[in-house]
């Protein structure tokens, strides 16, 4: 789509930002806009960032290369709320890509990975490049994920779409600064509890059991965790994830894809991460989950075309919890 602007209208970012108004052509689109959405209080353009002080960094693993168009979309719905954003694109070490990822934006940064621990490793490579080049508040971890199974479909859009539509970053960007301690945001579907694992997998109990025992001052205590490992995390709860861990996970990760957890029932350290991250790491932090509800437009107030920081709230769509304080029988 072409760009489309008059009077500060800008066609491309307001289909992007409602999906009630993907098929509408310019014209349409522009009358929408001035019958209607000033006074559903929508945006016709992001011109007016929203946050200017919570620090961000976006970690993707782009294992599938022709997957990049897709993760720079998500790249710049965030730049459409957070001000300071950096990127770090995580490849295969053969990879020939880093031209075009810089040909994009020269600031984004390409690390080449060996093929191990699938988005795991990667991740640990990312997090040691962020803390010794980045000031980070919040880290936003997603991957091109590919796989399906009967019970989530396709995995990747309904791990993604919640945490980086529009509608809710606005709302999370104001979570980020009101709100403290926070651990994780993900999507609430597949929030998986423990007791999933004590049904099914009870080796990544174990094995997390293990990892506790080696490191004494994690948190032995947890209650559920991100299937799928895409989530957003404060860089608070990353404070857990001290080098010697990431030296120890590194060393133990398998090269290519550890064996299925659904029909080999080993410990692998790549589904201990995927319950350490949220799980353990985020049990005494206050959590955010994202369902897929489609809220209405009045989640926040705008005046003239710009929001407003007075009213950020929908209930349906966004579910704080702190792990520590569930009572569990």
């Amino acid at each position: 789509m072409g760009s489309h602007e008059i009077d500060d209208f800008d066609y491309d970012f307001y289909l992007d930002s409602y999906e009630d108004l993907r098929d509408m052509t310019p014209e349409i689109a522009l009358y929408h806009w001035n019958t209607y959405g000033k006074y559903e209080n929508r945006r016709c353009n992001g011109k007016n960032l929203i946050n200017y002080v919570t620090n961000i960094t976006i970690v993707i693993h782009l294992f599938h290369e022709d997957l990049l168009d897709e993760f720079i979309g998500y790249v710049n719905d965030v730049k459409k709320v957070f001000n300071s954003v950096n990127v770090i694109f995580t490849v295969k070490e053969n990879s020939n890509i880093e031209e075009t990822i810089k040909n994009i934006n020269s600031r984004f940064v390409v690390l080449k990975v060996e093929n191990k621990g699938v988005d795991i490793y990667p991740f640990l490579e990312s997090v040691r490049y962020m803390r010794n080049n980045f000031k980070t508040d919040y880290v936003l971890k997603i991957h091109s994920k590919v796989s399906t199974n009967e019970m989530y479909g396709n995995w990747r859009p309904r791990l993604i779409g919640p945490i980086t539509s529009y509608k809710n970053l606005v709302i999370l960007q104001h979570y980020f600064k009101k709100l403290d301690n926070i651990g994780y945001v993900g999507a609430q579907f597949c929030c998986l509890q423990k007791n999933y694992d004590a049904e099914i997998f009870p080796q990544n109990i174990e094995g997390l059991e293990q990892l506790c025992e080696k490191f004494p001052y994690l948190n032995r205590e947890w209650t559920d965790f991100m299937g799928g490992t895409m989530f957003w995390i404060s860089n608070n709860a990353l404070n857990d994830l001290t080098d010697e861990i990431m030296d120890y996970i590194s060393e133990r990760v398998s090269y290519g894809k550890p064996p299925c957890n659904l029909t080999e029932n080993g410990i692998h350290i790549e589904y201990i991460c995927e319950r350490l991250f949220t799980g353990v790491m985020c049990y005494d932090k206050t959590n955010i989950l994202i369902n897929e509800y489609d809220s209405s437009e009045r989640i926040f107030n705008v005046k003239d075309g710009e929001i407003q920081d007075t009213y950020f709230y929908s209930p349906k769509v966004f579910s704080i919890f702190q792990p520590k304080n569930l009572v569990l029988n």
